[in-house]
């Protein structure tokens, strides 16, 4: 008995026109994945400044325990790291208050804006968001605290 070898029993490979179908199949996974990753994005970016806001708040408050005060605007956040060199002099600073100087900047890597007074007490930290600019939604959203207080620690 003669066997006879047909096309229909050979391996044929993979066509162009199928490795095109899988990299398009790709591509549109990649683009969704890419959408759904900036979504999240843009949900968690103002929720991680938040709790940074929050965390420098705290030291605030700690230097205020130490010092009597909050820094000055001159003096700014950078006296939660190091000990001021304007006035008025922190004589009971016992920092630093934060562990690094990068956590002063914002996700953008602009420096936080920050104000004080001493008449009351209160300070306020924000940053302007993606835009750089007041106001806006989702990622580009200012996010702030504001700490006011009539009651001396």
């Amino acid at each position: 008995m003669k066997v006879l070898h047909s096309s229909l029993y050979r391996s044929r490979g993979i066509t162009r026109r199928e490795i095109l179908v899988v990299l398009l199949i790709v591509a549109i996974f990649a683009v969704w994945l890419n959408q759904v990753v900036k979504s999240r994005m843009d949900d968690v970016v103002p929720q991680q400044t938040q709790l940074e806001l929050e965390r420098i708040a705290n030291a605030l408050h700690q230097y205020k325990l130490d010092n009597k005060r909050y820094p000055t605007v001159e003096q700014g956040l950078k006296a939660l790291v190091y000990p001021p060199d304007t006035g008025p002099v922190a004589q009971d600073w016992n920092g630093p208050y934060l562990s690094r100087e990068d956590l002063l900047v914002d996700p953008w890597k602009r420096p936080y804006l920050y104000d004080s007074s001493d008449a009351p007490p209160h300070f306020e930290i924000k940053t302007l968001g993606a835009d750089g600019e007041e106001g806006g939604e989702s990622r580009n959203a200012d996010v702030l605290i504001k700490f006011f207080s009539d009651a001396d620690y």
